[in-house]
């Protein structure tokens, strides 16, 4: 079984917003539902949790009577659910969920994704799955080279060899150790975190520019 798991239950503090970082609109739709949307027209993904923290009460409200509380949800073809993690950070709540998800099975495939990726299309999420099922590995991390940040002005907050983690990565579903495949993709929508304000307006000037495309 593939379950996508939507990470919403970071501080977002880079923001500097009233509200959650989740919760934040963008194109008049929020981060949260931009990425629901993506996962859910997956033709490999057979459910999808969303992660949420103490540091997110109003996400978890929003989703609960979007999902929980409406026809909507018990007729989807999907199957939501969400997890709530203690949110001490994002390595500490990644161990809680995959202990979560070893209790239930070992052998399920996660691909966790954050919830500040708007612009990683059905396209490009099926791309990646499709290349994580043609190695003989138990994880795969997604990365962007940094020259693609350099082109467009972006700041990383993390750089290893040139490459740049997207917020994408897939694991299996145990606490462990797991052997790695690296899938690099120089592509500009998995470089646009909406960390920033500065990065919602370089959002809406790519998009005026049609500079966002699928893989």
């Amino acid at each position: 079984m593939i379950i996508a798991v939507l990470m919403a239950g970071g501080k977002g503090k880079r923001m500097n917003i009233n509200t959650e970082k989740p919760l934040f609109k963008l194109f008049d739709k929020y981060l949260i539902d931009h990425v629901l949307d993506n996962l859910k027209e997956s033709k490999y993904i057979d459910k999808i949790f969303i992660a949420v923290s103490p540091h997110t009460p109003e996400t978890k409200k929003y989703i609960s009577k979007k999902f929980f509380n409406s026809e909507k949800f018990f007729n989807s073809e999907k199957f939501f659910n969400y997890l709530e993690t203690p949110g001490n950070g994002y390595v500490e709540d990644l161990s809680f969920i995959l202990s979560h998800f070893e209790k239930k099975s070992s052998d399920d495939i996660l691909l966790f994704i954050n919830t500040d990726l708007p612009f990683v299309s059905t396209n490009i999420i099926d791309y990646i799955l499709e290349k994580y099922m043609e190695n003989d590995v138990d994880a795969m991390s997604v990365l962007v080279p940094i020259s693609i940040f350099e082109e467009y002005g972006i700041k990383p907050s993390l750089v290893f060899d040139n490459l740049v983690p997207s917020g994408l990565n897939i694991l299996l579903s145990r606490n462990e150790v797991q052997n790695e495949e690296k899938l690099i993709i120089p592509q500009i929508e998995l470089a646009l975190n909406i960390n920033t304000t500065d990065d919602a307006k370089l959002a809406y000037l790519l998009s005026e520019s049609n500079q966002i495309h699928d893989v």
